[in-house]
């Protein structure tokens, strides 16, 4: 709502046409966040239709297909993206970001990891989708975290809380703050010249898999069955290292030069 109203707010409800919308998309730096804002109001129009509040066909129809957002999945979270975003995000979301890098889970079961989870100097999870098992050593970095995390004072059931003390949810709190980092994160990329893809936080498990020193360890931390399954995943992202060819006759040359 925030960007909506400086532009749409003074219009008349039957004054607004497609190509208006085209515009506010084309000029807004995040692409995403203009759609959102755009089937935001696609709601609201088809709401004020069905109780005689506009008169006009909803002129947002078809419309938001034509707006093509670049938000990637299957790819790698450089280093470079990572800082730009952590560093452009709010503490809370600085939290949400190292513990999901960090323990590897999916995002459902990082938002909801609660304090009684962690004992005996582990993080003890059950995922969600799969019912695999496993404990974290409270260690390193994670133990730094976790420390971090209490000293802010919230008091909550999760480790992951909004400033009120409520569980984060995918949705509301947390999604409009990590949209903001990314938004961010967006602006300061284009400005200096630095490639940036927005990336989803779901891919931040992706990365964590990649950075790991072993494929084992990746597979038992993924709750995959097989290192096969956690091989094709992160190939999916980085791709396969290969050796270049070894022809002999780069060997003939050599001796030939020296």
């Amino acid at each position: 709502m925030e960007e909506i109203e400086p532009v749409f707010g003074a219009m008349g409800m039957d004054d607004f046409k497609p190509e208006y919308f085209m515009r506010y998309f084309d000029e807004r730096s995040s692409k995403s966040s203009a759609k959102k804002d755009i089937k935001f109001l696609s709601v609201i129009f088809n709401w004020a239709r069905a109780r005689g509040f506009m008169c006009i066909a909803n002129p947002l129809t078809g419309i938001t297909r034509q707006m093509k957002v670049k938000e990637g999945r299957d790819f790698y979270v450089t280093d470079e993206m990572f800082a730009l975003v952590y560093d452009c995000a709010s503490p809370v979301i600085q939290d949400a970001i190292d513990l999901e890098y960090l323990t590897g889970q999916r995002p459902a079961d990082v938002l909801r990891m609660r304090w009684d989870q962690v004992r005996d100097g582990s993080l003890w999870i059950e995922q969600g989708k799969t019912k695999a098992r496993l404990q974290i050593a409270v260690e390193g970095e994670l133990s730094k975290l976790i420390d971090r995390i209490k000293s802010r004072g919230i008091v909550g059931m999760t480790l992951l809380a909004d400033p009120k003390g409520q569980q984060l949810k995918p949705f509301g709190y947390f999604r409009s703050q990590f949209d903001k980092a990314r938004d961010l994160a967006e602006k300061l990329a284009t400005e200096r010249g630095i490639e940036f893809t927005r990336f989803q936080f779901k891919d931040l498990r992706a990365k964590s898999a990649s950075d790991m020193e072993t494929m084992a360890n990746a597979r038992k931390l993924l709750g995959h069955s097989t290192e096969s399954m956690t091989a094709k995943y992160v190939r999916s992202r980085v791709g396969e290292r290969v050796s270049p060819i070894q022809h002999s006759g780069y060997d003939k040359r050599d001796k030939s030069q020296s």
